[in-house]
């Protein structure tokens, strides 16, 4: 047991259309979810689709997914501190080469999917078209 009273194992943050439901499962089959999380990164680390949104020209929250794994994390790879939607902070492997990466429609869905904080996606609709007739992508 950790500190936080969560079993031993790696964790992995992911963000964006890396949230993917189908592809988290297929990409982690062993992975657990522990919950929402977020982390405050810099504008340069998160895809420039969604920066200006989420980060403005400095820093801000980016959500996600925390998911535990079984054996240690990646060595090597880019770590954040992530605050759970509970307040615990955990040390991640945040999974891509940029955070809220992927097409918007499907960071969008992904976001809704695990149902994020409702201020958070209202930003990623921002950059998230329409598809089809004007308002089909409200709720």
């Amino acid at each position: 047991m950790t500190e936080n009273g969560e079993m031993a194992g790696g964790y992995l943050f992911l963000t964006g259309s890396n949230m993917d439901p189908t592809e988290v499962r297929q990409a982690f089959p062993e992975a657990r979810f522990v919950a929402r999380a977020y982390a405050e990164v810099h504008a340069g680390e998160i895809s420039p689709t969604f920066a200006k949104l989420v980060a403005g020209p400095g820093v801000g929250d980016v959500w996600g997914i925390l998911l535990r794994i079984p054996g240690p994390a990646p060595e090597n790879q880019r770590r954040h501190t992530v605050t759970t939607d509970d307040g615990r902070t955990f040390v991640a492997v945040c999974v891509g080469d940029r955070m809220v990466s992927g097409e918007s429609h499907f960071v969008l869905a992904a976001a809704r999917y695990w149902e994020l904080p409702t201020g958070y996606t209202g930003r990623l609709k921002m950059a998230t078209p329409a598809l089809g007739v004007a308002g089909s992508d409200d709720d």
